[in-house]
């Protein structure tokens, strides 16, 4: 098969879309360091009318994807909104394909981009390359991802292409059906973050009438 898009984007977009301005500005900094590599974009879900996921989209684009980033805050993994832990689970049921053909078994196809909660993030995902962009704010005026770990935003896009050059010379024994390509359902999206976090995430009331509180709960 033939790789449409250099990367996948995956990412939470926060409550009131206040994530979006910082993967956005994150996305323009990739995209200009891959472009000096490589012809094929990258697949950031804002091309789609309005910003919407659409689930048969984004199968098609996760899987025509040599690479995916995730863009990591502690919601990333949420029961209520899964969409990000279908993308995941879909990736590396990719790359657990893909592995089969390539002579690099240990640089993985997903790179993790922490932005908030690297205590909260897996300790089974720190076991492979991840970066730590935490020290950006939130609340200020200006977006300065790109200026900030510019060199970090290099580095990886030379790891991703390293990856498409590997992906692209086995290119022919891989034989996904990218075109009919699915998400996991949400049910096996709930599953795969209780068996990431190890937790369960329950919703108990509290004192005050009309509220609840979100509490882990070990399983």
């Amino acid at each position: 098969m033939a790789f449409e898009y250099s990367c996948f984007i995956s990412y939470p977009h926060g409550q009131e879309n206040v994530l979006v301005p910082i993967v956005e500005d994150f996305v323009k900094g990739l995209r200009q360091e891959l472009g000096a590599q490589d012809r094929r974009p990258v697949w950031f879900d804002q091309t789609l009318t309005g910003g919407r996921r659409l689930d048969p989209a984004v199968g098609m684009g996760l899987c025509k994807s040599a690479c995916m980033i995730m863009l990591y805050t502690p919601l990333y993994f949420d029961e209520e909104h899964t969409y990000c832990a279908r993308e995941l689970k879909a990736m590396q049921d990719l790359e657990k394909e893909r592995m089969k053909f390539l002579a690099d078994k240990t640089s993985s196809l997903i790179i993790p981009v922490i932005l908030r909660g690297e205590k909260r993030f897996p300790d089974a995902m720190k076991q492979t390359l991840y970066y730590d962009f935490t020290q950006i704010f939130f609340n200020s005026r200006s977006i300065n991802v790109r200026q900030k770990y510019a060199k970090e935003i290099r580095k990886i896009a030379d790891y991703i292409k390293e990856r498409l050059d590997s992906l692209d010379a086995v290119g022919a024994a891989l034989k996904h059906d990218c075109d009919n390509h699915c998400l996991p359902t949400i049910e096996v999206a709930r599953s795969f973050v209780k068996d990431v976090l190890g937790k369960s995430i329950v919703t108990v009331s509290d004192s005050f009438p009309g509220q609840n509180e979100r509490v882990e709960a070990s399983v």
